[in-house]
């Protein structure tokens, strides 16, 4: 009878630790917060409080991942920079401590958006015409601290890029040998050189004079 009853308490035992073990790992306590550094557009520096381990693995991914699907990183430092994410995404972070032997804690998590990208390449504004022939048209535009430009024209409802385009450095310009009594749609946008192209003004609508 004494045997038995030794028997049904371990068996008791081990039910009772399968059951503290389900809700997470008391050997191993989780990350006690996550805070951001700095956010941008494409990147994330950020930190944990390092009180409770050495080792950490976290996992991240677009915000409502599941968990096995993200990307996954173990590291020894306190923070870490996450790069080559796209940017006004929102994303979530989660932790954990690597204990070792001891497994892992639960996780802790950080939601965060990036920032939208940075303007690298200022696009003209307020193109207008400032005289109209029959066979040119002068136009000007604000600079918005930009230097060189591309002018692009050709008929109405042309497919943007596929017109004739010409570049140049001053904000007021004659598009010139155009057919008189004659319906034209241009748009102009900053040749800002390595960073690029700025995005195209609005179209401007001018028929040449008869």
């Amino acid at each position: 009878m004494k045997k038995l009853f030794l028997v049904l308490l371990l068996v008791a035992t081990v039910i009772s630790c399968k059951k503290d073990d389900d809700g997470g790992n008391n050997n191993c306590p989780k990350p006690a917060s996550i805070s951001a550094i700095q956010i941008n557009s494409t990147s994330i520096f950020f930190e944990w409080d390092a009180t409770n381990g050495t080792a950490w693995q976290f996992e991240y991914g677009p915000t409502g991942f599941q968990l096995g699907n993200g990307t996954v990183v173990s590291t020894s430092q306190v923070n870490y920079l996450i790069n080559g994410l796209t940017p006004s995404t929102a994303y979530t972070i989660y932790l954990r401590n690597n204990c070792g032997s001891g497994g892992f804690s639960e996780y802790r998590t950080f939601d965060f958006i990036t920032s939208e990208p940075a303007v690298s390449c200022n696009a003209p504004t307020n193109l207008q015409q400032t005289q109209i022939g029959s066979t040119f048209i002068d136009i000007t535009w604000v600079e918005n601290n930009e230097t060189a430009w591309q002018v692009e024209y050709g008929s109405v409802g042309h497919p943007v890029g596929s017109g004739t385009t010409e570049d140049t450095s001053q904000s007021n310009y004659r598009i010139d040998n155009l057919t008189p009594s004659t319906t034209y749609e241009i748009y102009v946008r900053a040749n800002c050189g390595s960073d690029g192209y700025s995005t195209y003004t609005p179209a401007l609508v001018i028929t040449t004079n008869n």
